[in-house]
């Protein structure tokens, strides 16, 4: 292993170039990170006695999503950062 360290999120040096994205069909973005928390907060309903501890690892996971595909650029499209863009447009109004 050579030990080097990956671009932060947001970083585009693993970036496909736009030339060669504008010959593909680049799905929609969820992270990983946010499908994960969907899947915790699903799981409030079936283990109510967990619920606490599952929203938190739910926060946890969003708060890592990289935000945008390394590969792509693509924003994730998962409806916390929308209403995060929404509630941001609105304050600075």
């Amino acid at each position: 292993m050579t030990g080097s360290t990956p671009p932060p999120p947001g970083d585009t040096r693993e970036q496909l170039p736009d030339h060669l994205l504008a010959l593909i069909d680049v799905p929609l973005y969820v992270s990983t990170a946010c499908e994960a928390a969907d899947r915790l907060t699903e799981a409030i309903t079936v283990h109510p006695g967990h619920a606490d501890e599952l929203r938190q690892w739910s926060d946890r996971m969003h708060a890592r999503c990289r935000i945008n595909n390394k590969y792509t650029g693509q924003l994730c499209r998962y409806p916390c950062h929308l209403r995060a863009d929404t509630a941001h447009a609105l304050d600075s109004r």
